[in-house]
C-alpha cells in the first residue's frame, strides 16, 4: 500500500494516476472532502485527513510508504497566516512520521528550492548550505511558508539518522514545468509565452538571455518519487532537476516549436531591456542518477508537447 498526502494537488495527481497505471495499491489522501469525487470518478480510493490532526492518521490502513505532498503553498500567502504554515507544513510533517513510524512505512516528501534560492552556488547539489531571503513583505508570509517547509525537512532527515522508520528521503526539486500547475493564478512569463505561442503572437526577449535555470518536466518527477519509493537503499537528501539549464531564448523557442499551429511566432530581441532573470541555477542529479537509477526522460521540448497534450486532454486546446 502507498499512501499519498496531497494527492489532488500538481504533483499529486500525476503521481497516483502514474501508480494506478502501474498497478500499485494506493489511498489518496487530502484535507477537503471536494476531491473525494475527483478521485471517485477515476475508482481510486480516497481518504479526508488534517495532517495537524494525530487522531486522523487513525482513519488510514498499515502503508510501505507515504509520499508527504500535502502542504500550505507559497503561492497562497495572502490566505494564511504564519501560524498556519508552521503548524501544516511543519507539525503536520511531524504527524505524518510519527504515522510511518508507527506502521514501519518510509516516508518520501517534497521540497521546494526556496530553501536554497539565495544561495550564491550555481550548481545546487546535497551539499548546498541553506541560504533563502525574500523579495516580499514579512507579512506576506513567505519566511513562514520556508521556515515550515524545513521544519519538516529537518525532522524527516533526523528521523531517518535514527533509523526509526525505513527510509527517509527528501527531493529538493528544481523548477517544475506541467499543465495544472497553480501558478497560472499569476499569469506568469511562463504561461505568457504559451498564450503567444498558441495565438501566434511576437514574443520578445530581453537582455542578453543569458541567465539559465533549471527546469524539470513534472513527469519526470514522479517518475523519480516511484524511483524512490521502490528503492531499497534510498535515503536522505537528493536534489531533483534536469540536470542542465534553459535560457529564457531555449524556453520560447521550445514553446513555439510545440504550439504555434496557424502563425509561427517571430521572436523579437530587445537587449536594451534588463533581462528578469539574473541567477543561475543548475542542479547537480549525479546522487539520483547513481542511488535511485533515475534519470530525466524529457527534454525541455518534448515537456512542452506533452504538456500540450496534457492541455487537449483537459479540454483546453492549444
Amino acid at each position: 500500500m502507498i499512501i499519498v498526502t496531497g494527492a489532488n494537488g500538481f504533483i499529486g495527481r500525476y503521481l497516483v494516476q502514474q501508480l494506478i497505471d502501474n498497478g500499485d495499491d494506493v489511498l489518496a489522501t487530502g484535507s477537503s472532502d471536494k476531491s473525494k469525487n475527483y478521485f471517485k470518478d477515476k475508482g481510486i480510493p480516497y481518504e479526508t485527513i488534517d495532517v495537524t490532526k494525530k487522531e486522523d492518521f487513525d482513519k488510514l490502513p498499515n502503508s510501505d510508504a507515504v509520499v508527504h505532498l500535502a502542504a500550505l503553498l507559497r503561492i497562497d500567502r495572502d490566505k494564511h497566516t504564519a501560524l498556519d504554515y508552521i503548524k501544516v507544513n511543519g507539525y503536520g510533517t511531524f504527524n505524518v512520521l510519527e504515522y510511518c513510524y508507527k506502521v514501519g512505512a518510509k516516508i518520501i516528501y517534497s521540497q521546494t528550492h526556496s530553501d536554497i534560492d539565495a544561495s550564491k552556488d550555481i550548481i545546487i547539489s546535497e551539499k548546498t548550505e541553506r541560504a533563502f531571503t525574500s523579495s516580499h513583505e514579512i507579512s506576506d508570509n513567505v519566511y513562514p511558508f520556508i521556515v515550515g517547509k524545513n521544519m519538516g525537512m529537518d525532522l524527516i532527515m533526523a528521523y531517518d539518522n535514527d533509523g526509526v522508520i525505513p527510509a527517509g528521503i527528501v527531493f529538493r526539486l528544481s523548477n517544475i514545468r506541467g499543465y495544472g500547475s497553480r501558478d497560472t493564478r499569476y499569469n506568469c512569463v511562463f504561461h505568457q509565452l504559451i498564450q503567444k505561442a498558441i495565438n501566434g503572437d511576437p514574443i520578445e526577449i530581453w537582455g542578453d538571455h543569458k541567465t539559465v535555470r533549471d527546469m524539470i518536466y513534472v513527469k519526470d518527477v514522479v517518475n523519480a518519487i516511484i524511483k524512490a519509493i521502490n528503492s531499497n537503499t534510498a535515503h536522505g537528501l537528493y536534489t531533483i532537476g534536469s540536470g542542465s539549464g534553459v535560457t529564457i531564448l531555449d524556453e520560447a523557442q521550445a514553446i513555439i516549436n510545440a504550439f504555434c499551429t496557424k502563425k509561427q511566432s517571430k521572436i523579437i530581441f530587445r537587449p536594451e531591456i534588463k533581462e528578469v532573470r539574473t541567477k543561475n541555477t543548475i542542479f547537480d542529479i549525479s546522487k539520483a542518477v547513481q542511488e535511485l537509477k533515475w534519470k530525466p526522460q524529457y527534454t525541455y521540448e518534448e515537456a512542452m508537447i506533452d504538456y500540450k497534450k496534457e492541455m487537449k486532454k483537459m479540454g483546453k486546446g492549444g
